[in-house]
């Protein structure tokens, strides 16, 4: 409800438009789209003045993921002369299991598997890096007797990774399933809500929860894909000291150099090769660690996060993990801006046709959105993506 405007608007999407459409006492027919509904203008509002109606739908773009909230600007005049501009957030459409979770305060969705509508959605791609499985990675010197006894190293990254808009060179790899960005002595083996004080800040949670390696062997490994230009972590054979439960699973950082997001942050994919969430114990005196395990990510103020799961629940929009599945966090589809608007002012125009030429002669990117100058989305910047932006502006 915007009362200074004098409008309630309701999200709408497909699926609530078709089941009001199939009901026979429906008096109107919906439009089977995500949008926000128009449900009760005041008389003599500036919302009735605008030309706001009770039914009236405002429609969103049809790649705007559904609960996204988006700012609708409305100038408002006097019968004076004043004028003065006011924003609407809006939810588009209704959050469900197939869409991605988030966005989160700074802009990272997080895309399972499961969400098979969107571009963006990952699929389960097993890395194997370790060399008793004949792969390439090399042992990270981690060793946890579970309980306390636990372990953390620091690992150099071979490229910068922009992390909640800060750039790191290093990361701190634990036993106990988790990466914090940059250097820490933490060790942190019991797992907590994210995002929240509980565990080093910022975090990279894949499977935070109180692990071993001594009982089955396990082991931690790190690989640098130069050829894909991506980092991986893998955490091989580990334990849960709960239940002893097997967990394989693993971390891939991506480079924003070759990977472009509307913000420049890394993306972040996690795989799961043996997902066995079973740490059932709870608190108290004589304590087993219970809380499942913690999956997400966590800035470095404590404040601001986006959490998969934590103690065997998920929101509505996760996918219940399982063996073989798969979560790329990212933040594209955080915000809604146009490919080729390289300056980010809100129009398409000879500007940003000319800044992508200054560019692609000099190959010098300065203060250039590479996710906004590939135009054409083929993660590659030259002379067709001058070509898309040209047509856009001409309307080809």
């Amino acid at each position: 409800i915007h009362p200074y405007l004098g409008v309630q608007l309701v999200p709408l999407d497909a699926r609530i438009a078709k089941e009001h459409n199939l009901d026979p006492n429906s008096l109107v027919q919906l439009p089977e789209r995500s949008g926000a509904l128009v449900q009760s203008v005041l008389n003599e509002s500036p919302a009735e003045k605008a030309g706001l109606r009770r039914g009236d739908l405002v429609i969103a773009a049809e790649d705007i993921i559904p609960g996204t909230i988006v700012e609708l600007t409305i100038d408002l005049e006097s019968s004076d002369g004043a004028v003065q501009s006011t924003n609407i957030p809006i939810q588009i459409g209704v959050k469900e299991m197939d869409d991605p979770l988030g966005p989160d305060a700074y802009g990272y969705y997080a895309y399972d598997n499961g969400d098979i509508l969107y571009s963006n959605a990952p699929y389960f791609n097993w890395i194997e890096i370790d060399p008793l499985y004949g792969g390439p990675g090399t042992q990270l010197a981690l060793s946890d007797f579970g309980d306390n006894q636990d372990d953390v190293t620091t690992v150099n990254l071979p490229f910068t990774f922009k992390f909640y808009g800060i750039d790191y060179d290093q990361i701190s790899v634990s036993s106990n399933g988790w990466v914090s960005m940059g250097s820490t002595d933490m060790k942190s083996f019991r797992n907590y809500p994210l995002p929240g004080p509980g565990g080093p800040s910022p975090m990279i949670a894949v499977f935070w929860d109180d692990l071993n390696t001594t009982t089955s062997g396990g082991r931690v490994y790190k690989w640098y894909d130069e050829l894909n230009n991506q980092f991986v972590i893998q955490w091989s054979n580990l334990r849960t000291y709960d239940n002893n439960s097997l967990e394989n699973f693993q971390l891939i950082l991506k480079d924003s150099q070759h990977y472009f997001t509307p913000t420049g942050d890394g993306e972040i994919l996690m795989q799961f090769a043996d997902f066995n969430n079973t740490s059932t114990g709870n608190y108290g005196w004589g304590q087993v660690h219970g809380n499942y395990c913690t999956i997400g990510l966590e800035d470095h103020s404590e404040t601001i996060g986006l959490e998969y799961t934590f103690n065997n629940t998920y929101p509505i929009s996760a996918m219940p993990l399982e063996d073989s599945t798969a979560i790329l966090f990212t933040t594209r589809g955080a915000n809604i801006l146009q490919r080729g608007d390289i300056n980010q002012d809100g129009l398409l125009n000879i500007t940003d046709v000319l800044t992508l030429v200054d560019f692609v002669q000099s190959g010098n990117t300065g203060g250039l959105n590479p996710y906004l100058a590939d135009v054409n989305a083929d993660e590659i910047i030259n002379f067709l993506d001058m070509i898309s932006i040209v047509r856009e502006i001409m309307g080809y």
